[in-house]
């Protein structure tokens, strides 16, 4: 997955752990810090809402200054 992604193959994965037990604590736990450490997972977010963060225009909504 990671070759594809660096390759451009692909822009990302859906990834969807079973949230019933305990699959979506042990994705964030052990996985996005070695997504992290190997440059493909950001450490913060660069905007302050999700629009941002999306890179949605605002086109929709309230205009945000």
């Amino acid at each position: 997955m990671e070759e594809w992604f660096l390759a451009g193959v692909c822009d990302g994965f859906s990834v969807v752990p079973d949230i019933s037990y305990d699959g979506a604590a042990d994705f964030v736990d052990l996985v996005i810090p070695i997504l992290q450490d190997r440059g493909l997972f950001h450490r913060e977010y660069e905007g302050q809402t999700l629009r941002e963060n999306m890179g949605v225009l605002y086109q929709y909504g309230r205009l945000e200054y």
